[in-house]
């Protein structure tokens, strides 16, 4: 089996440490990393997911993993249950932001880390911003050399916790494609928030001081785009630090699978709601609250290309297939992946036209099984890998 190892930086373990601190939500201190980061840092998320699994009170880690992979159950499980704003009407998400954006300087888009249809979403409105003039993300997961590597080469797993998900991986290949510039601005200062959002807020109004004219998409975890000053999250602090106004958009109620009825309405996009001529303001006074329905959800990877059949042999345990562009390298984020349970013989991975090298990842290593081409017209019998 093929294994890429990258070492644990100083830095990267001090942020694993404050990741598994606020897992446990425990007020004494955290445990070493165990050697499920190394394993992620090797390009090998499953055996991390594996690892994770393994250890006590690591429910939320397992679950952010989980999505690398294509399991969002544990995510579902945790935080499933979605509410609904009485009254509304619902309107296409892309097109409200699109006419709410113009004239503003800064766009902040938060995600749950527990679902990848978010990062979907965020590929699908960093090309709608820039058709606006925006050039510039600013995104929460990446680290201090993430910026200078996605200018000139690959995204792969030493530039961010949360991108070897496939889907925020193509995002911020999306945004190469079109000549945008990244910035790094999350300032984790042990578990101290209000240093850390205070930083956060320090650094991005730093890169605008620096960047006159320019228009900058943030994108944050969770609660950093309240506006509510008192709570002192990221947003507020930096609306006070630069007196900028920017437009804030929650990701609110996404589908479960046991979740479809709960839901009052169905699309195939992200929506927001409306009420009395106005949108509804989300969390945090956000500006605009996006729900993705059941269809939404589903639909989340066609922004990877159409599935695709692979033929497999049959193994005992579960493995992970994933596909990467022929020149990618060890440690690119995969183009897909998925779990295969035991004895599977066709998985199916959301792939554009092209020619992919194929993987399984086993418990112990990286497999290479071979090269396949998709063309540009769909076929209905599975690909077989070949080698050479």
């Amino acid at each position: 089996m093929e294994e890429a190892v990258m070492p644990i930086s100083p830095t990267a373990a001090r942020w694993v440490a404050s990741l598994i601190f606020v897992a446990c939500a425990t007020t004494t201190a955290a445990e070493p990393p165990s050697d499920w980061y190394q394993r992620l840092q090797e390009n090998r998320p499953l055996a991390a997911l594996h690892g994770v699994r393994q250890m006590p009170a690591m429910d939320q880690v397992a679950a952010q993993l989980g999505v690398f992979v294509g399991d969002e159950t544990g995510g579902c499980t945790l935080f499933g249950r979605s509410a609904f704003p009485d009254g509304a009407e619902y309107r296409d998400a892309l097109d409200a932001i699109t006419e709410a954006a113009s004239g503003r300087r800064v766009v902040m888009l938060n995600e749950s880390h527990f679902r990848t249809v978010h990062r979907a979403f965020l590929l699908r409105l960093i090309e709608r911003l820039h058709a606006q003039g925006f050039d510039a993300l600013a995104a929460e997961t990446l680290n201090r050399k993430a910026p200078a590597q996605l200018q000139r080469g690959p995204v792969d797993v030493g530039i961010g916790f949360y991108t070897p998900d496939p889907v925020f991986a193509a995002a911020l290949r999306r945004a190469q494609a079109l000549g945008w510039d990244f910035v790094h601005y999350e300032a984790m200062n042990g578990n101290d928030r209000a240093a850390r959002e205070a930083g956060q807020a320090r650094n991005l109004a730093d890169w605008l001081e620096h960047n006159p004219g320019r228009r900058l998409l943030v994108y944050a975890g969770g609660s950093h785009i309240s506006k509510v000053a008192e709570d002192g999250w990221m947003a507020a602090r930096f609306i006070a630090d630069t007196g900028i106004e920017p437009l804030t958009i929650q990701q609110s109620a996404t589908a479960c699978p046991d979740s479809v009825e709960e839901w009052p309405m169905q699309s195939a996009s992200a929506q927001v709601a409306w009420r009395d001529g106005a949108p509804v303001r989300g969390s945090g006074d956000a500006d605009l609250m996006v729900l993705h329905p059941s269809a939404a959800v589903e639909a989340a990877k066609s922004v990877l290309g159409a599935q695709t059949a692979i033929c497999i042999a049959p193994v005992e345990g579960e493995t992970l297939l994933r596909a990467f562009a022929s020149g990618d390298p060890a440690l690119a984020i995969a183009r897909d992946q998925m779990r295969v349970p035991k004895d599977a013989r066709i998985a199916s991975l959301w792939l554009s036209p092209g020619r992919y090298r194929i993987e399984r990842e086993h418990p112990d290593g990286r497999q290479p099984l071979g090269h396949v081409v998709v063309p540009d017209d769909p076929v209905e019998a599975c690909l077989s890998p070949v080698k050479g």
